[in-house]
């Protein structure tokens, strides 16, 4: 089975040289990019894939494709800069308090290595942060036009549908990829899917927020063909979402659907879905009652100890928060809660070391200023977005509603995994809504622009 894994694995990297050289080959008959965008576009398309392909140790350090291209893309920025020096246009950028707090985040994380119990793990951590807050920088400056949203925002969709055809496989053939866990799971948990993923935690997360995006694209795209296509995936998603057993993504899609519903949805598509899922809750019955009874015990395992799970996660939290507490509100420093977790643990957590939950790994390791930072940046994008939503045309507000979906499941879906922080979807979210709100607001100050300059053209024709 670890000979097959390794071969599908080089197989996958094969596909995946292979589309990067028709890419680079093909590059002026696909689309006029340039070249440190198509970069861009290869860095977030390896990304999806992460360390489960052409992974090659060096030393102490692992190789692959997102890593290279990595190195590459931070090269070629540097050089873009240099070579176009008014590209970075900081002097007009529409979001500079976000982009500001992250560079403050890396100097507070940079200076937290002064006060850490363990350097080895908070440099660890400070350079998945560093990595995480670059690819936010390189979307927001290179992502500057309403093609760039669109071919990633397709990109997304296409790496999602691949990546669920792979945890049906895993379930199906009981074969795994050499990164996942389950390679040395007991047998009964052989047809847990993981795809690309270490563990099915954060596979079920990822799902959960992507789930938006081909949401989004169902509803928005004209073509009944396509939309058919994702239909059938976005099924295929919710069965491979409960193979997981990911209550809290569970309630990230739940939540998510509930806003889709409410607030993006018009009053036509309320009415055909209120008639289509009457239809498929009769259909379907049983599975539905599956999902709601696992819907309604995630919710209530956020507010009693029920199981052993439960209370570990329970005591998770309750430890960090007392770290945190002992920090005087300023962090324990940079990643290094694993490490006060399996020293310095006053609750069992039954050999568990990672807090299991984005917004308290944030408070502990970073304290009350960047937590709260955090906290205001996520809010405000999720209102940018929803007011962006109520003026675009329909291709940019089926990204628009994808994003929103996406920000909203994070708010559960990041509660799952066991740390977010090397999770590179994560950073791609953020990233993708950033550079798309930043784009609208200096389309919208260019328009006023236009109209003031034909304002003052139009007053001095009639003087």
């Amino acid at each position: 089975m670890a000979f097959i894994s390794v071969k599908i694995a080089s197989a996958l990297f094969v596909l995946y040289f292979i589309a990067v050289l028709f890419l680079v080959v093909f590059k002026p008959w696909i689309f006029p990019l340039s070249f440190p965008v198509i970069v861009l576009y290869l860095l977030i398309i390896s990304s999806f894939f992460g360390a489960a392909i052409f992974n090659v140790k060096i030393g102490p350090v692992s190789l692959f494709p997102y890593r290279m291209l990595y190195i590459v893309m931070v090269f070629v920025f540097a050089l873009y800069f240099i070579k176009e020096k008014t590209f970075l246009d900081w002097e007009n950028n529409r979001i500079k308090p976000v982009l500001l707090f992250h560079l403050f985040w890396l100097f507070y994380a940079c200076a937290s290595l002064a006060w850490v119990r363990s350097l080895k793990v908070g440099l660890l951590d400070f350079i998945f942060l560093a990595i995480g807050v670059s690819l936010i920088f390189f979307a927001v400056f290179l992502l500057n036009e309403r093609k760039h949203f669109l071919h990633i925002f397709y990109i997304w969709i296409l790496m999602f549908t691949f990546l669920i055809l792979i945890g049906l496989w895993n379930h199906f053939t009981r074969h795994h990829l050499p990164i996942s866990r389950i390679n040395v799971a007991p047998l009964y948990q052989q047809g847990i899917p993981t795809a690309v993923f270490v563990n099915e935690n954060d596979y079920a997360s990822f799902i959960a927020v992507s789930f938006f995006f081909l949401l989004a694209f169902i509803h928005r795209i004209p073509s009944f063909f396509l939309k058919g296509i994702g239909f059938i995936v976005l099924v295929l998603s919710l069965y491979v979402l409960l193979l997981t057993s990911s209550r809290a993504n569970d309630i990230a899609i739940g939540l998510g659907v509930l806003v889709w519903f409410l607030f993006l949805t018009d009053r036509l598509v309320k009415k055909r879905l209120i008639i289509a899922g009457t239809g498929a809750l009769i259909l379907f019955r049983e599975k539905a009652l599956e999902f709601f009874s696992r819907f309604e015990q995630g919710l209530h395992s956020l507010n009693t100890a029920g199981n052993t799970s439960v209370d570990i996660r329970t005591n998770l939290i309750k430890n960090s928060l007392l770290f945190f507490e002992k920090s005087f509100g300023f962090g324990i420093g940079s990643g290094n809660a694993e490490f006060y977790l399996a020293h310095f643990s006053h609750y069992p957590t039954g050999g568990i070391i990672n807090v299991h939950n984005w917004w308290v790994e944030i408070l502990v390791n970073y304290g009350m200023f960047v937590f709260v930072g955090y906290l205001l940046i996520y809010i405000w994008t999720i209102v940018q977005l929803c007011k962006l939503f109520q003026r675009t045309l329909r291709y940019e507000k089926m990204v628009c509603e994808g994003l929103i979906g996406g920000m909203i499941a994070f708010s559960f879906s990041c509660i799952s995994p066991s740390s977010q922080i090397s999770l590179n979807y994560l950073w791609l979210l953020f990233a993708f809504s950033f550079a798309f709100i930043h784009f609208q607001r200096k389309k919208d100050l260019s328009n006023e622009l236009i109209r003031s300059n034909r304002g003052v053209n139009h007053g001095q024709a009639f003087e």
